[in-house]
């Protein structure tokens, strides 16, 4: 089995998602006893850094600054590694040409999701970087052949201040809920056959309970994922 390099920290409530989702994953899928666990290794970022650094619009920083934490994946002896958080791979280019580990692309676990469903029109809740940078839509567009629809105007400004204000935070709160269930309801009703929450927080506060259309979770996904790569040792990861 390969061992999951995984950066958490960006913001850390996520990090627990993927810690979770990848244990009891690959419990299901190896149909085991349950004490058998994945081999993973961790390394925690200072997200203040990485917010200060992105919030400038220094992707090359921040790159730098996840650079350093995926050659301390290396050097443990991880096999490829993972972003625990969307908006981060905005930095995506300068990783894979810096560090010395393949990487496991977010936007590519949610986007075969996605296709394996049929849909052609998603929808996009993310961060603002995350709905008006190219690094997720371009990427959903161009190698997937998508049509993708994101939060506008007044749900746009919910959604990105309700990850930097509160989620990152580890703050929950019911009414922020209502705001992320109204931008799926207008996602959907301009024609989203799905919608993808593309932050890693966004599961912890909404759900398919919350959606008339199917709901991608992209921590869940990602996580999936990358159990998969670990265990089919033939498996490439996508560039």
């Amino acid at each position: 089995m390969k061992t999951i390099g995984i950066i958490g920290g960006i913001a850390w409530p996520s990090t627990l998602v993927y810690y979770k989702t990848i244990n009891e994953y690959f419990k299901t899928r190896t149909k085991t006893n349950g004490l058998h666990t994945p081999n993973l290794i961790l390394t925690q970022t200072d997200f203040a850094l990485i917010e200060r650094a992105q919030t400038q619009g220094d992707w090359d920083e921040v790159g730098r600054l996840l650079t350093i934490e995926a050659a301390k994946l290396k050097r443990a002896g991880a096999d490829f590694l993972l972003l625990a958080y969307n908006t981060e791979h905005t930095a995506d280019a300068y990783i894979t040409r810096h560090a010395q580990l393949p990487m496991l692309h977010i936007v590519d676990a949610a986007a075969q999701r996605v296709v394996a469903r049929g849909v052609t029109t998603v929808g996009l809740l993310g961060s603002r970087y995350t709905m008006t940078g190219s690094y997720f839509v371009g990427r959903l567009e161009e190698k997937y052949g998508l049509k993708v629809l994101v939060a506008e105007g007044e749900h746009e400004m919910n959604v990105h201040n309700a990850l930097y204000q509160e989620l990152a935070k580890n703050v929950f709160l019911p009414e922020t809920r209502a705001r992320l269930r109204a931008a799926i309801a207008h996602l959907v009703q301009h024609g989203a056959q799905a919608v993808i929450l593309g932050c890693t927080e966004f599961g912890m506060l909404v759900g398919q309970e919350d959606s008339a259309v199917p709901v991608i979770d992209t921590s869940i996904v990602h996580a999936e994922a990358a159990v998969e790569v670990a265990l089919d040792g033939d498996t490439v990861i996508p560039e």
